[in-house]
């Protein structure tokens, strides 16, 4: 993967691409970071007259409508407009809802919690240019990514997550996408995935099935902060685990049925990551340590005790990663197989502190 990262596109880009695009924001319970997350978007560089911004609210509860509403009346020049659940449905129902409102052929949508730089639009779009691309998305940077151990772990796993999925890009597509910028044509999907609950992943499949690429822009950059503690660090992966389990289940069994268009040199490494690999570490895990509890002076014990010290040593942060996310895919595996689904939002917590 780091070699095909150093590889050139086999793309046609059109640095001067710049088409008319809907902005689709996503709302349930945003009051602390709405009115920052309009003006950012009123920041970009892009020219205005292309530009069309829908909130897409999934029946708040606060006063995020009021706030976009006292927006909208200070800035008349930012065509807005306001598309409402007035039941708690969920993002990919909301959004697709929105989605009937929109009169674009670019639809892009991205979260309040994140920020975006000014240039996103002119580096990222181009690449849609290209025919054969249906979908682009970003990589999100943690603005806090040294405030506690925690992130810091998190940082490590965002630079080997991004690498897999740039190296999959130039081979041809990663349906890992992000909330925080992620830009479709209309024409290469019908509507945002409600089976998995990952509006922006399980969208990136239907591009994929309905005979696009879809891809990571490296220049596509845009700003969040992770939560600093264990707990929620936690709860938000665990969350985001489910979902990716149940979209890679979906792609296991389109493959079964030969019917997957990801290439395999893509799918099946991805499989055997996010299912079998958190089976095999919890087993072995637990295997160890009974034969090492049974036998503590064995050759056996003795040598996976020094392994585990000197990995300590020198590389506590990524074998510490590497736990935890096994981990959190092994409890997110067992949810998903007990029936658990994520496919509507849960009460923020405290998104405000995220940009602070």
């Amino acid at each position: 993967m780091w070699k095909l990262t150093k590889s050139p596109w086999d793309l046609r880009i059109n640095r001067d691409f710049q088409p008319k695009i809907t902005i689709l924001v996503p709302t349930y319970n945003e009051e602390s970071t709405i009115e920052l997350k309009l003006e950012n978007i009123k920041d970009v560089s892009y020219p205005k007259e292309k530009i069309e911004v829908i909130v897409a609210d999934d029946g708040s509860k606060d006063r995020t409508i009021e706030k976009v509403k006292c927006f909208m009346e200070k800035n008349p020049e930012l065509k807005l407009k306001i598309v409402q659940q007035n039941l708690h449905v969920g993002k990919s129902v909301t959004l697709n809802k929105a989605l009937d409102f929109c009169k674009s052929e670019i639809i892009v949508v991205s979260d309040t919690d994140t920020l975006w730089p000014s240039n996103i639009l002119c580096e990222a779009l181009p690449y849609l240019s290209d025919p054969t691309v249906g979908a682009i998305t970003g990589r999100g940077i943690n603005r806090n990514a040294f405030q506690s151990w925690v992130t810091k772990g998190e940082e490590s796993y965002l630079r080997l997550a991004y690498l897999i999925r740039l190296g999959e890009s130039k081979i041809h597509s990663t349906i890992r996408f992000e909330g925080g910028f992620c830009a479709y044509k209309r024409s290469a999907f019908k509507k945002f995935d409600c089976e998995t609950g990952s509006d922006d992943s399980g969208t990136a499949l239907e591009v994929v099935q309905n005979g696009f690429r879809a891809i990571l822009v490296p220049e596509a950059i845009f700003y969040t902060n992770f939560p600093p503690t264990l707990h929620e660090k936690l709860k938000i992966k665990i969350r985001r685990a489910n979902q990716l389990i149940g979209l890679w289940i979906k792609c296991l069994k389109l493959t079964l049925k030969s019917k997957l268009r990801l290439p395999k040199r893509i799918a099946i490494p991805e499989l055997i990551l996010f299912i079998v690999d958190p089976i095999i570490l919890s087993a072995l895990a637990v295997t160890t340590l009974i034969i090492i509890v049974l036998s503590p002076f064995s050759t056996f014990s003795i040598a996976v005790l020094l392994t585990i010290c000197c990995v300590v040593a020198f590389a506590a942060k990524i074998f510490a990663e590497v736990l935890l996310n096994n981990f959190v895919l092994f409890v997110a595996l067992l949810s998903y197989l007990l029936g658990r689904r994520y496919v509507t939002w849960e009460k923020p917590v405290e998104k405000s502190r995220h940009l602070s």
